[in-house]
């Protein structure tokens, strides 16, 4: 009886060390702490991103505006040096809203960020016409945002 027993193990009784790590207990998913802390990591992400993203946007909306309004001034200088006349019917002054669409080329335009206002060109000491002043501004009133064609 003085021997230590074995009791039929098949190492021969040597006691191993046993891992003890969290992945060598459980190998069927992640703890609700990990789960928790991911979340919170992809909502600070989120929460950085978030304006960054929208202010973005906006800037391509108002470019994407500022396109379609040198097109259209283009447009409307055309139709002045054609005809020499400047049309009422393209007019739109500061007193009113500002135009949110308008037609180029027969198309409806209809601007994503912003509204223009159109007026008469009156240079500044000459008695003639020149055309047409355009003023964009963005909904949000940035200043940054503003276009005036023709531009000095």
């Amino acid at each position: 009886m003085g021997g230590p027993r074995r009791y039929g193990m098949k190492n021969g009784g040597k006691m191993t060390k046993q891992r003890t790590t969290p992945t060598a207990k459980r190998n069927h998913g992640f703890t609700l702490m990990e789960m928790l802390i991911v979340v919170a990591i992809i909502a600070v992400l989120v929460a950085v991103a978030i304006p960054t993203f929208s202010s973005q946007l906006h800037k391509a909306r108002v470019a994407a505006d500022w396109a379609n309004v040198r097109s259209y001034y283009a447009q409307l200088q055309y139709k002045f040096m054609e005809t020499g006349e400047v049309k009422s019917e393209y007019l739109h002054d500061l007193g009113q809203p500002g135009l949110p669409s308008f037609q180029l080329s027969g198309q409806k335009i209809t601007f994503k960020a912003g509204s223009i206002w159109v007026r008469q060109n009156d240079s500044v000491g000459s008695v003639d016409k020149t055309g047409y002043n355009i003023l964009y501004l963005c909904n949000e009133h940035h200043l940054n945002c503003q276009l005036v064609l023709p531009m000095d």
